[in-house]
């Protein structure tokens, strides 16, 4: 498989050197840059299978992309992004490879397959800013630790399981995810608590890098999806890269 990343910033050169440490990754390069330290840079993509960005306007590698027969992940989605385009030429635009459509939302739906009935999901992350003294309290791993939040429309969710999504300001360096999954056992009623914390741009990378392998190998469909659409494809891919995931289980019910 070779991958070409366009990388804009700190992320982007980070989630680099996580590819070029894959085992399905034959080769990277950089595509959209002057220069990006010992990464070929190409002008075309012909020859890459998926290509990543951090770039905030990925509008230009899409196109690229559907001219190269190349699959995009991006760390968010935006107003005119080629659908269509993308599902006619057989490929996979996977959007909202980052902490919250990324890593909470996969943490939750992979925790709710292991239930007999899911009841619901809560998932939290942060966000930069001044910190909060009231609102939804937030069990986040340390060293974020437990954080007052406030509630948001969730993005992107499509399952029938109820969910309520809520984001922390922090100042700092720290980031992190969590979610909160309540459903029934044989046995009774189950909260499983899973979550991650760490340096921004480490956690951003391993987000965004993360979906890239899956898409190659075709775990996402041709089109648009998700990140978090192909849970345990895309976490085994985080957690190979470093994630470090808390988790607690408490019975609620018997």
């Amino acid at each position: 498989m070779r991958v070409a990343v366009q990388p804009i910033g700190e992320v982007g050169r980070r989630v680099a050197r996580v590819l070029q440490a894959e085992p399905a990754v034959d080769e990277v390069v950089a595509w959209g840059v002057e220069e990006a330290g010992r990464l070929r840079v190409v002008e075309r993509l012909e020859m890459a299978d998926v290509a990543v960005t951090d770039s905030h306007k990925p509008r230009p590698l899409a196109d690229a992309c559907l001219e190269g027969a190349t699959s995009l992940v991006t760390s968010l989605s935006w107003d005119d992004e080629p659908v269509r385009e993308f599902a006619e030429a057989g490929l996979s635009l996977v959007v909202g490879a980052n902490i919250e459509t990324g890593l909470a939302a996969g943490l939750a739906l992979q925790e709710a397959a292991l239930m007999d009935e899911p009841l619901e999901v809560r998932l939290a992350w942060t966000v930069h800013g001044k910190p909060r003294r009231r609102g939804e309290p937030i069990p986040f791993p340390e060293p974020v630790g437990s954080r007052w939040a406030r509630e948001v429309d969730p993005q992107g969710w499509d399952s029938p399981i109820p969910i309520r999504t809520f984001e922390a300001p922090v100042d700092g360096g720290w980031v992190a995810a969590m979610a909160q999954v309540s459903g029934a056992l044989d046995d009774g009623i189950q909260r499983t608590i899973v979550g991650t914390a760490d340096h921004g741009a480490y956690l951003a990378a391993i987000a965004l890098a993360a979906a890239v392998v899956p898409a190659g190998q075709h775990a996402y469909p041709s089109g648009r999806s998700w990140a978090f659409a192909s849970p345990s494809a895309y976490l085994d891919r985080a957690l190979a890269a470093g994630l470090d995931v808390a988790s607690y289980h408490e019975r609620v019910a018997g």
